[in-house]
Parts: structure tokens; C-alpha cells; sequence
């Protein structure tokens, strides 16, 4: 076991970092340590006597297996016991997940539940998680951005999802993501450097939810929307569309592809430069209207404006779908800063490489074209038809479940 090794550190090293990194726990505190259960396994999770994890495994833990993480994540390799046989090791974190989790493996993460989760993050970790609403969504959604670590960094890093209506497995990643460092914030080391230091010189903004309204629309259709003028706007851009043969879908289905906000307008289009170029409607649609001018929307201005406040040095794009990585656009002022950067997050995330053309009035022509430099990378995740629901998400998460840990280590070290 198994795909996804993505981190190669010598046997040396990680026998220094694991016994002089301050995480050993006496007795008792092992018997009051969290349980965890294996995930994601496929035929079982391998476990090995040394931390190289080489040679054959002592163990094959199927999913569901309940242990305990008595070292550790370095980077994602733990030390464990297993729960009720005393048999101890060492693994992959990424295939362990706390029974006492937050954020959940719901089938479809919806914006109530986000709203809930949010919540109980806070209330857990006060100290770590600081949480502002910065806008509401025309059907009066929140628009949340949630700060991992310390507000006053020097640093900062953005990572954002869920622009796009139907692309809402990213929501849940980049939850999940947040609950993992925070639950790993005083044990935890990437590339030896403590959780706890890192992110008190790099702050994590995160807006998990960019398109709540459209989100709902997509995933629950028509009733889920609170106004009647905007479910009534809805129905407009569907007899749009099929008369401009945008759509042959039924009207259930064409709801199921939304990409839009609850206003018709393409979130990703609605920025400079380039708006309006290459326009794929001229009116309200369920994708590809850019609106009447740039920034126009409540959840455009929202992303916009924690951009310009928080000035970040890296943003995270998460879209769906394709499995690839666009990392640069035609006239962007920040190519040479982002051919590293770009380099060192496709050798942790194996996607396909890929250019953007001309500016079209999206969120990476705008970054890219703007006073603060800025290393981004755009994930396009999974590789089906959107919308997906968590069939897709145990490769997803295997593959992005180091990234802020990452993204924040190189903020730190350029």
C-alpha cells in the first residue's frame, strides 16, 4: 500500500523528528487519546514496524477498524495502536478519520450543514478557528470566511470553493481539510515544522462556500430558495435557455447542472479583467453569464474583498472537474513567482497541468492582474460529470489532504 505516497523522507529523519518532536504522551494520556477508524481502504490499510513503512506490513486493518494515534501526523505518517489488541505501528493519516468528527461523510454537504459545522468548530477551538460573516447571498445565505491560526500572521494563504453551483463535494474537502489541522495543531509537523508554528506565522483564510444560494438550487431544486422572485428568475433562464438551445435537459435536471449564483450570474466571469469577453449568454443563465458589470454580486464582492484585505501570497482555487491544474493565464504579471510554486503542489497533487487563455473576467484573471503578487494554483477535482456526491471523494481526499499544510509551508519558506 499504497497510491499517493507523496512525501519521500529518509528513515533517519523521521526516526530524529518522532523522538525529540513534542508529542510522546505518558499512560494515561494514551488511554484518553481520541479513536479513530479506518477509511478509504479499498483492501485494508497496511501497517509497518518502522516508520519508512518498507518491507512487508504487519498488520492488514480493514475499514472501520478502531485505533488510536500515539505519534504524530509528520507530514501523514503516524504511529497507532490498534483498538482491543494492543498491535502497534505505522501508517498513512490520511485513511484515518476521528469517530468524534465534525464534519461528517455526508452524502451531500449542504449549506445547513456547513452553517452547523462552523459552529461546533468554533465553539471546539476558540483560540484557533476565528469565523466573520462578510456579506449575504441575494436568497440571505451567509457568506463566511474562517481563519485557521493567527489573524495578525505576517503571512497569508486563501483557499477557496464552491464558486460554481454544482461543483459542491469541494465545500466538504476544504472543511475537512480545516477540522484535520485543527484537530493536529499541537501534535502535528509537515516537513518537521510544528502545526502550531507554522500557522502562527501563516494564516489560512478559507471561504468553504463561495455560492451558497446556487449550491441549495443545485442540490435541492426550485423550493429550496427562500424568494419567490428569484425562484421566479430561475424559471426565466430556464425558457431562455431552451430557446437559445442552451439546454435540452428537463427542467429537474437542468436545476441538477446549475452553475450560477441564485441571480443567474456566473460568479467566475464576474470579475476584470476581461469581463464580458467570450460571453457565453447574454442574459441570466443557469453558466456563462458574466452580468451587467464586474463585481456586481454579493459573493463576488465578498471574495473580492477578503482578497484585497488579506492580501495573500498563495491562493487555492477549488473547481471540479477533470483531474487538472491550471496555474497561470495569458496575461498574468506573476508567471515566473508561480512556475515553483505550481511545480511544488503538482508533485504532491498529480493533476494535469494546464494554461488558461485569454482573460475572461474570472477570479485567476483577476489576482493575476492585480499590485499584490500572488503564487495560485486552480484544482479541478474528480473526474465524472458535476454534480458528483461522495463517490469520488475518497481519491479527492487522498490527494488534497496535505495541501493547506503545504501551501502554508512554502508561504512561509518564499
Amino acid at each position: 500500500m499504497k497510491h499517493f505516497r507523496n512525501i519521500v523522507i529518509p528513515v533517519l529523519v523521521l526516526f530524529f523528528a518522532l523522538s525529540f518532536m513534542p508529542f510522546q504522551t505518558s499512560a494515561a494520556e494514551e488511554s484518553a487519546l481520541p479513536i479513530y477508524y479506518v477509511r478509504f481502504s479499498g483492501e485494508g490499510l497496511n501497517i509497518y514496524a518502522d516508520p519508512a513503512m518498507s518491507g512487508d506490513p504487519i498488520a492488514v486493518l480493514p475499514d472501520n477498524t478502531s485505533v488510536q494515534i500515539l505519534l504524530g501526523p509528520l507530514d501523514s505518517l503516524v504511529k497507532i495502536r490498534v483498538c482491543d489488541t494492543g498491535l502497534e505501528g505505522y501508517t498513512d493519516m490520511r485513511y484515518l478519520k476521528r469517530f468524534d468528527a465534525i464534519v461528517c461523510d455526508y452524502d451531500i454537504y449542504t449549506y445547513e450543514e456547513l452553517v452547523e459545522d462552523i459552529s461546533q468548530l468554533q465553539t471546539k477551538y476558540p483560540e484557533l478557528l476565528h469565523v466573520n460573516v462578510t456579506g449575504q447571498s441575494a436568497d440571505g445565505r451567509n457568506l463566511y470566511e474562517l481563519i485557521l491560526g493567527n489573524p495578525s500572521a505576517p503571512k497569508n494563504i486563501l483557499i477557496h470553493a464552491g464558486i460554481h453551483a454544482r461543483e459542491y463535494t469541494n465545500p466538504y474537502l476544504v472543511m475537512e481539510q480545516l477540522e484535520q489541522c485543527l484537530e493536529c495543531y499541537n501534535c502535528g509537523a509537515f516537513h518537521n515544522q510544528i502545526y502550531r508554528e507554522l500557522f502562527d506565522k501563516v494564516a489560512v483564510h478559507i471561504i468553504p462556500m463561495v455560492n451558497p444560494d446556487g449550491i441549495t438550487l443545485s442540490q435541492f431544486g426550485e423550493n429550496a430558495l427562500r424568494s419567490p422572485e428569484l425562484v421566479q428568475l430561475v424559471q426565466v433562464c430556464y425558457a431562455y435557455d431552451v430557446a437559445a438551445k442552451r439546454t435540452k435537459s428537463t427542467y429537474e435536471v437542468y436545476l441538477t447542472q446549475w452553475k450560477a449564483n441564485a441571480r443567474g450570474v456566473d460568479l467566475n466571469r464576474n470579475f476584470l479583467p476581461g469581463f464580458g469577453v467570450d460571453t457565453k449568454a447574454v442574459q441570466p443563465s443557469y453558466m456563462g453569464y458574466a452580468g451587467i458589470a464586474p463585481l456586481t454580486e454579493p459573493e463576488t464582492l465578498s471574495l473580492g474583498t477578503v482578497t484585497l484585505l488579506c492580501k495573500p501570497s498563495i491562493i487555492i482555487n477549488y473547481h471540479s472537474m477533470g483531474e487538472i491544474a491550471y496555474w497561470d493565464t495569458v496575461e498574468s504579471r506573476y508567471t515566473a513567482i508561480n512556475v515553483d510554486f505550481s511545480n511544488y503542489m503538482l508533485s504532491l497533487v498529480p493533476y494535469k497541468r494546464m494554461g488558461s487563455e485569454t482573460a475572461s473576467g474570472s477570479y485567476l484573471d483577476w489576482i493575476y492582474s492585480g499590485d499584490n503578487p500572488v503564487c495560485s494554483i486552480t484544482f479541478e477535482t474528480g473526474n465524472t460529470t458535476c454534480p458528483f456526491t461522495l463517490e469520488q471523494y475518497p481519491k479527492i481526499w487522498l490527494q488534497h489532504a496535505l495541501v493547506v499544510q503545504a501551501a502554508a509551508e512554502y508561504a512561509d519558506t518564499h
